[in-house]
């Protein structure tokens, strides 16, 4: 983070923007990384979200509920950054999800099989329903937080889980009981 703030040759306000951030930071990077499948996409995605929180570093301090209003940003930003990405189709990106996959780095050859059905049923998802599913089963975020966050009626995002839970169900066949569940 201090690399990201000295390249913008923020001195002064180095201590009181990191300290704004710093606490979330950790959070951003794992949801960043749910958005995108790949460390070096989340890590791009979470350095464009500091390069705009510096513009906004004044409005940054008048929130009341920081982090919701810095995932709202996040997604805001992932949003922008994958319809770009849409729009440049013949641009192949060397950490593409196609070439590395998500499920390549677990050693067991259950897990593999069981992130791989999993990371192909999310992908079966739209961005928007993806996000959802990601903040609200994954994170834990309520849906009153994710209303917020996504500024979308509440109603909205119940329909909108119920049909990616749906989704998920017809593409996956695994049991409760068949996940290896790893508790760290």
């Amino acid at each position: 983070m201090s690399q990201i703030l000295s390249f913008f040759g923020m001195k002064e306000k180095e201590q009181s923007f990191e300290a704004l951030i710093h606490p979330h930071m950790s959070n951003l990077f794992k949801v960043a990384y749910q958005y995108t499948g790949t460390k070096h996409d989340a890590e791009d995605l979470l350095q464009d979200l500091l390069e705009f929180l510096l513009t906004k570093e004044n409005e940054l301090r008048k929130v009341e509920k920081l982090k919701p209003w810095l995932m709202r940003c996040l997604y805001n930003r992932f949003v922008d950054l994958y319809r770009k990405k849409q729009r440049q189709p013949n641009l192949e990106d060397i950490d593409d999800d196609k070439v590395q996959p998500l499920f390549r780095y677990f050693d067991n050859h259950q897990q593999d099989e069981q992130n791989k059905e999993i990371y192909t049923a999310m992908n079966k998802l739209s961005q928007d329903q993806r996000a959802l599913v990601a903040l609200h089963d994954i994170d834990g975020y309520t849906l009153p937080e994710l209303s917020e966050i996504m500024d979308v009626p509440l109603g909205t995002l119940k329909s909108s889980l119920h049909r990616a839970r749906k989704t998920l169900k017809q593409h996956i066949t695994l049991q409760p009981y068949e996940l290896n569940v790893r508790h760290y």
